[in-house]
Protein backbone atom coordinates (compact mmCIF):
# COMPACT_ATOMS: atom_id res chain seq x y z
CA UNK A 1 0.00 0.00 0.00
CA UNK A 2 1.58 3.23 -0.71
CA UNK A 3 0.71 6.99 -1.40
CA UNK A 4 1.41 9.79 -3.38
CA UNK A 5 2.16 13.41 -2.05
CA UNK A 6 3.26 16.72 -3.81
CA UNK A 7 4.36 20.14 -2.56
CA UNK A 8 3.06 22.91 -4.62
CA UNK A 9 4.53 26.00 -4.12
CA UNK A 10 1.27 27.00 -2.33
CA UNK A 11 1.83 16.78 -0.34
CA UNK A 12 -6.31 -25.86 1.10
CA UNK A 13 -5.22 -27.59 3.12
CA UNK A 14 -3.48 -31.13 2.10
CA UNK A 15 -2.05 -33.56 4.42
CA UNK A 16 -3.28 -35.87 7.26
CA UNK A 17 -1.41 -37.29 9.95
CA UNK A 18 1.75 -38.93 8.66
CA UNK A 19 3.92 -40.13 11.56
CA UNK A 20 3.31 -36.89 13.54
CA UNK A 21 2.95 -34.45 10.52
CA UNK A 22 -0.13 -32.98 9.44
CA UNK A 23 -1.22 -31.99 5.95
CA UNK A 24 -1.94 -28.00 6.60
CA UNK A 25 -4.55 -28.27 3.56
CA UNK A 26 -7.06 -30.61 5.96
CA UNK A 27 -5.73 -29.57 9.67
CA UNK A 28 -8.63 -27.03 10.13
CA UNK A 29 -10.80 -29.25 8.26
CA UNK A 30 -10.28 -31.83 10.63
CA UNK A 31 -10.36 -29.73 13.62
CA UNK A 32 -14.13 -28.51 13.12
CA UNK A 33 -14.68 -32.36 12.19
CA UNK A 34 -13.60 -33.44 15.18
CA UNK A 35 -14.98 -30.25 17.63
CA UNK A 36 -18.85 -31.33 15.85
CA UNK A 37 -18.54 -35.19 17.01
CA UNK A 38 -17.67 -33.90 20.69
CA UNK A 39 -20.61 -31.67 20.83
CA UNK A 40 -22.92 -33.82 19.55
CA UNK A 41 -26.47 -33.54 18.49
CA UNK A 42 -27.55 -31.86 21.60
CA UNK A 43 -24.92 -28.74 20.93
CA UNK A 44 -26.43 -25.06 20.58
CA UNK A 45 -27.31 -24.38 17.22
CA UNK A 46 -25.08 -21.72 17.08
CA UNK A 47 -21.75 -23.39 17.49
CA UNK A 48 -22.92 -25.92 15.12
CA UNK A 49 -23.48 -23.44 12.16
CA UNK A 50 -20.02 -21.98 13.12
CA UNK A 51 -18.63 -25.23 12.77
CA UNK A 52 -20.13 -25.96 9.63
CA UNK A 53 -18.83 -22.65 8.19
CA UNK A 54 -15.91 -23.29 9.89
CA UNK A 55 -15.49 -26.82 7.84
CA UNK A 56 -16.58 -25.42 4.44
CA UNK A 57 -14.27 -22.90 4.14
CA UNK A 58 -11.09 -24.48 6.07
CA UNK A 59 -9.92 -26.27 1.83
CA UNK A 60 -9.13 -22.79 1.65
CA UNK A 61 -7.15 -22.31 4.46
CA UNK A 62 -3.42 -23.11 3.61
CA UNK A 63 -0.94 -21.95 6.40
CA UNK A 64 0.06 -19.19 3.25
CA UNK A 65 -3.44 -17.77 2.97
CA UNK A 66 -3.67 -17.40 6.82
CA UNK A 67 -0.47 -15.83 6.53
CA UNK A 68 -1.40 -13.17 3.87
CA UNK A 69 -4.73 -12.18 5.10
CA UNK A 70 -3.90 -12.18 8.57
CA UNK A 71 -0.09 -12.64 10.12
CA UNK A 72 1.25 -9.91 7.36
CA UNK A 73 -1.25 -7.47 8.69
CA UNK A 74 -0.64 -7.96 12.70
CA UNK A 75 1.40 -5.70 14.70
CA UNK A 76 3.77 -8.83 15.81
CA UNK A 77 5.08 -10.34 12.14
CA UNK A 78 7.97 -9.71 10.59
CA UNK A 79 9.52 -10.49 7.34
CA UNK A 80 12.70 -12.37 8.86
CA UNK A 81 13.89 -12.88 12.40
CA UNK A 82 17.50 -12.12 14.06
CA UNK A 83 17.90 -15.87 15.64
CA UNK A 84 20.08 -14.68 18.35
CA UNK A 85 19.30 -11.81 20.72
CA UNK A 86 21.22 -8.89 19.56
CA UNK A 87 23.04 -11.38 16.95
CA UNK A 88 23.03 -8.60 14.11
CA UNK A 89 24.90 -10.82 11.72
CA UNK A 90 23.04 -13.87 11.20
CA UNK A 91 19.13 -13.53 9.73
CA UNK A 92 16.81 -16.46 9.66
CA UNK A 93 15.27 -15.50 6.69
CA UNK A 94 11.46 -17.09 7.55
CA UNK A 95 8.29 -15.28 8.42
CA UNK A 96 8.59 -14.72 12.23
CA UNK A 97 5.62 -13.64 15.20
CA UNK A 98 7.33 -11.47 17.95
CA UNK A 99 4.61 -12.11 20.10
CA UNK A 100 4.99 -16.38 19.89
CA UNK A 101 8.81 -15.53 19.29
CA UNK A 102 8.75 -18.13 16.70
CA UNK A 103 8.97 -19.46 12.71
CA UNK A 104 5.41 -19.06 11.28
CA UNK A 105 6.95 -22.61 9.61
CA UNK A 106 6.68 -24.06 13.14
CA UNK A 107 3.34 -22.90 13.52
CA UNK A 108 0.42 -25.26 12.78
CA UNK A 109 -2.52 -23.17 10.05
CA UNK A 110 -4.92 -23.84 13.52
CA UNK A 111 -3.03 -21.76 15.96
CA UNK A 112 -1.97 -19.11 13.59
CA UNK A 113 -5.73 -18.94 12.39
CA UNK A 114 -6.84 -19.08 15.80
CA UNK A 115 -4.27 -16.33 17.09
CA UNK A 116 -5.56 -14.27 20.09
CA UNK A 117 -2.91 -12.08 19.87
CA UNK A 118 -3.55 -10.32 16.90
CA UNK A 119 -3.87 -6.84 16.61
CA UNK A 120 -3.83 -3.72 14.10
CA UNK A 121 -3.47 -0.89 16.80
CA UNK A 122 0.07 0.01 17.12
CA UNK A 123 0.42 -0.23 13.26
CA UNK A 124 -2.35 1.89 12.50
CA UNK A 125 -0.72 4.78 15.00
CA UNK A 126 2.26 4.43 13.01
CA UNK A 127 0.29 4.85 9.68
CA UNK A 128 -1.28 7.76 11.58
CA UNK A 129 2.21 9.60 12.61
CA UNK A 130 3.62 8.81 9.14
CA UNK A 131 0.48 10.95 7.57
CA UNK A 132 0.70 13.82 10.23
CA UNK A 133 4.75 14.39 10.13
CA UNK A 134 4.26 14.29 5.80
CA UNK A 135 1.30 16.67 5.74
CA UNK A 136 1.85 19.10 8.93
CA UNK A 137 6.14 18.82 8.79
CA UNK A 138 7.49 17.62 6.01
CA UNK A 139 4.83 19.57 3.00
CA UNK A 140 5.37 22.90 4.88
CA UNK A 141 8.82 23.02 5.95
CA UNK A 142 9.96 21.80 1.87
CA UNK A 143 7.14 23.59 0.04
CA UNK A 144 10.24 25.83 -1.78
CA UNK A 145 13.25 23.04 -1.99
CA UNK A 146 14.31 21.63 -5.29
CA UNK A 147 15.13 17.99 -5.45
CA UNK A 148 18.16 17.63 -8.40
CA UNK A 149 17.52 14.76 -10.45
CA UNK A 150 21.02 13.39 -11.53
CA UNK A 151 19.76 11.31 -14.62
CA UNK A 152 17.80 14.35 -15.49
CA UNK A 153 19.70 16.96 -14.93
CA UNK A 154 17.09 19.08 -13.46
CA UNK A 155 15.68 20.15 -10.63
CA UNK A 156 12.35 19.69 -9.31
CA UNK A 157 9.69 20.28 -6.89
CA UNK A 158 9.62 17.99 -4.08
CA UNK A 159 7.22 15.00 -3.84
CA UNK A 160 6.93 12.10 -1.43
CA UNK A 161 5.55 8.70 -1.58
CA UNK A 162 4.36 6.57 1.72
CA UNK A 163 4.94 2.65 2.03
CA UNK A 164 3.11 0.64 4.78
CA UNK A 165 5.11 -2.35 5.91
CA UNK A 166 4.65 -4.55 9.37
CA UNK A 167 6.22 -2.43 12.16
CA UNK A 168 7.35 0.30 9.99
CA UNK A 169 6.53 3.03 7.71
CA UNK A 170 8.47 4.45 4.63
CA UNK A 171 8.65 8.40 3.96
CA UNK A 172 10.48 8.47 0.37
CA UNK A 173 11.92 11.34 -0.89
CA UNK A 174 11.16 12.05 -5.03
CA UNK A 175 9.33 14.02 -7.62
CA UNK A 176 6.26 13.53 -9.47
CA UNK A 177 7.20 12.25 -13.59
CA UNK A 178 4.76 11.47 -16.09
CA UNK A 179 5.37 7.89 -15.60
CA UNK A 180 4.44 8.50 -11.49
CA UNK A 181 7.18 9.11 -9.07
CA UNK A 182 11.03 8.91 -9.52
CA UNK A 183 12.31 8.05 -6.05
CA UNK A 184 15.73 9.98 -4.70
CA UNK A 185 18.26 8.31 -2.34
CA UNK A 186 16.25 10.10 0.38
CA UNK A 187 14.40 7.50 2.51
CA UNK A 188 13.00 8.33 6.10
CA UNK A 189 11.78 5.36 8.48
CA UNK A 190 9.33 5.41 11.28
CA UNK A 191 10.14 2.00 13.70
CA UNK A 192 8.51 0.76 16.48
CA UNK A 193 10.65 -2.35 16.47
CA UNK A 194 13.87 -3.52 14.94
CA UNK A 195 13.50 -6.31 11.82
CA UNK A 196 16.27 -7.34 9.60
CA UNK A 197 16.23 -5.31 6.76
CA UNK A 198 18.73 -2.40 7.53
CA UNK A 199 21.84 -4.73 7.60
CA UNK A 200 23.99 -5.88 10.44
CA UNK A 201 25.83 -2.62 11.25
CA UNK A 202 22.67 0.00 10.55
CA UNK A 203 20.92 -2.48 13.22
CA UNK A 204 23.05 -2.52 15.89
CA UNK A 205 22.91 1.55 15.15
CA UNK A 206 19.49 1.43 15.21
CA UNK A 207 18.95 -0.90 18.32
CA UNK A 208 21.20 1.38 20.56
CA UNK A 209 18.92 4.15 19.51
CA UNK A 210 15.49 2.43 20.48
CA UNK A 211 14.30 3.01 23.72
CA UNK A 212 10.50 1.33 23.78
CA UNK A 213 9.07 4.44 21.42
CA UNK A 214 8.96 4.72 17.85
CA UNK A 215 12.41 6.10 16.22
CA UNK A 216 12.91 7.91 12.95
CA UNK A 217 15.54 6.07 10.51
CA UNK A 218 17.11 8.42 7.77
CA UNK A 219 18.82 6.90 4.65
CA UNK A 220 20.61 9.58 2.60
CA UNK A 221 23.25 10.17 1.40
CA UNK A 222 25.65 13.01 3.17
CA UNK A 223 25.65 15.00 -0.16
CA UNK A 224 22.11 14.52 -0.93
CA UNK A 225 21.40 16.04 2.74
CA UNK A 226 23.64 19.06 1.99
CA UNK A 227 22.14 19.83 -1.43
CA UNK A 228 18.84 19.70 0.13
CA UNK A 229 20.16 21.41 3.28
CA UNK A 230 17.06 19.24 5.46
CA UNK A 231 18.51 17.88 8.47
CA UNK A 232 17.76 20.65 10.71
CA UNK A 233 14.40 20.28 9.68
CA UNK A 234 14.49 16.43 10.55
CA UNK A 235 15.64 16.95 13.96
CA UNK A 236 12.73 19.87 14.14
CA UNK A 237 10.61 16.85 13.44
CA UNK A 238 11.89 14.44 15.31
CA UNK A 239 12.17 16.71 18.42
CA UNK A 240 8.83 18.07 17.77
CA UNK A 241 7.42 14.23 17.46
CA UNK A 242 9.47 13.25 20.77
CA UNK A 243 11.38 10.97 18.55
CA UNK A 244 15.36 10.01 18.33
CA UNK A 245 16.61 9.96 15.03
CA UNK A 246 19.64 7.88 13.46
CA UNK A 247 21.56 8.43 10.37
CA UNK A 248 22.60 5.74 8.11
Amino acid sequence: MHYLFRIHSAGVMTSEYEGNLMDSKNEILFAAREAKKKLGSGADFRALDALDTLEGIAPFLSKEVIIDIKCKSCDNYAPASFPLSKDFWMVDKSEHCHARDASLKNLTAQKMAGCSQYSRQMQEELENVGRTILEEDLCPALSERKLYDRSKFASYNVAFRLLMAPGSVCIEFGHKTDEGFACSDIKLYLLRRLDPGFGAASSQKISEAMSGCPIMVVKASLQTRRQMDIDYVLEWIAKKRKMDIVYL
